[in-house]
């Protein structure tokens, strides 16, 4: 790993939504760049289109505001259940390690495509995130866990959406709405804007303050092909009604795209996850970027430093290390980090005779002990484990694979 040192400059901190406890991020005087990991910011479609944050803007113009927790949450209309027996379905599955809390999707409500959460095979659950990472605990005195998707083969043209879900009231079940994804369009000279699905893979999320960062791969995926960040304002969440509503694919709520942070340089990277770092005593607080290979090789882990705006501090990375083979997500805490991967990259569950054979094994977390050297298996994850998220000694996590999927908490063994 090729270090160089830097100084940065800190902005004046960006006014978050209530937050209970913990400041949005921390000062630091200097940091340590690796080349080749530099992302670029990019603030609208084209120069012939105004910033997103302006088309939302006349967005809202039209459309009522939709708080986060006063109207999304309080009108939520999902319910979510227990994560039953750990054991079911084809796989070999087993209760996590640690495991101190979960849920499983609403049984009953169907989404607007007529699917329910637990079963569809057109929206796939991949990033976790919480009030925690967005503001040191609470937004408006209740803690709330954001969970990305995106949408599979045919699906996959509606974009990706959030689920936000209040675990405060009753945590066995706890109430969650769906959130769509999307990119606002306003022309230059136009007085008016509209809004369209955001096509990408939406891999791993973290919350930081009023925006929602997505991580999305570099590829086909239009119109972001060039992979990277995605960043998503709360605080211009709005209701569509109407004809609106139809077009955000019968959900009640969007969430539209703020900036993004595009791959620039030689490195690559697969931005295949994503977490935020607030464990740094003395540093600023960082976004920590996790790969997903097909090819069974060490994917890479990078970090860029955030300025207490909640934007990066200059688009260039800190750090960079390998981690192991199919890793699934990741966080730093502290000098180690943790990694979900599955089991010798299982896909699943299969269907058929070869079930019984190839049925997918449970998820194993590994812990890099000061990220140097091997990492070391340190307990077991559910079925199809994705992205991990940090909560004080605690991990979130996400299974993806239907009739297997639940959002579960871990208390960490350090």
């Amino acid at each position: 790993m090729k270090i160089s040192r830097r100084t940065v400059v800190r902005g004046m901190a960006a006014i978050p939504l209530t937050a209970a406890t913990g400041g949005l991020l921390m000062p630091s005087t200097a940091q340590a760049a690796s080349e080749g990991f530099s992302l670029a910011m990019r603030l609208s479609p084209s120069q012939d289109h105004r910033h997103w944050g302006t088309a939302a803007d006349t967005l809202r113009r039209r459309l009522p505001d939709a708080d986060l927790v006063k109207g999304v949450l309080r009108r939520a209309t999902r319910t979510g259940g227990s994560v039953g027996n750990w054991r079911d379905g084809p796989g070999t599955g087993v209760e996590p390690t640690g495991f101190d809390y979960g849920f499983s999707w609403d049984p009953d409500t169907k989404d607007p495509h007529g699917q329910l959460d637990g079963k569809t095979a057109q929206w796939y659950p991949q990033g976790i995130s919480t009030s925690v990472d967005g503001y040191g605990g609470t937004v408006d005195g209740r803690k709330v866990v954001a969970v990305s998707w995106y949408g599979y083969e045919n699906y996959e043209k509606r974009g990706a959406r959030i689920s936000f879900i209040d675990v405060t009231g009753d945590p066995k079940k706890p109430r969650y709405e769906h959130v769509l994804l999307v990119e606002p369009i306003q022309k230059e000279g136009s007085d008016s804007a509209t809004f369209r699905p955001v096509i990408m893979h939406a891999g791993g999320v973290a919350w930081v303050g009023n925006f929602l960062y997505v991580a999305n791969l570099p590829g086909r995926l239009a119109p972001f092909k060039q992979g990277g960040l995605s960043a998503f304002d709360l605080t211009r969440m709005v209701k569509v009604e109407g004809a609106d509503k139809e077009k955000a694919f019968g959900y009640d709520y969007i969430l539209p795209l703020h900036h993004v942070y595009e791959n620039q340089g030689s490195g690559k990277l697969r931005h295949s996850q994503l977490s935020l770092d607030r464990t740094r005593p003395g540093e600023a607080h960082s976004l920590v970027v996790s790969e997903f290979l097909d090819s069974g090789e060490s994917g890479r882990v990078v970090r860029w430093g955030l300025a207490p705006t909640g934007y990066l501090i200059d688009g260039l990375s800190e750090e960079d290390w390998l981690s192991k083979a199919y890793v699934q997500g990741a966080v730093a805490v502290g000098k180690d980090a943790y990694y979900a991967a599955n089991d010798r990259g299982t896909q699943g569950p299969p269907a058929g005779e070869a079930a019984a054979a190839l049925a997918p094994k449970a998820g194993q977390l590994w812990l890099h002990k000061g990220r140097r050297g091997d990492p070391k298996l340190h307990g077991t994850l559910a079925i199809g484990p994705e992205d991990l998220s940090y909560d004080a000694d605690r991990l979130w996590s996400v299974a993806e694979h239907p009739d297997l999927r639940r959002v579960y908490r871990i208390q960490l063994r350090r």
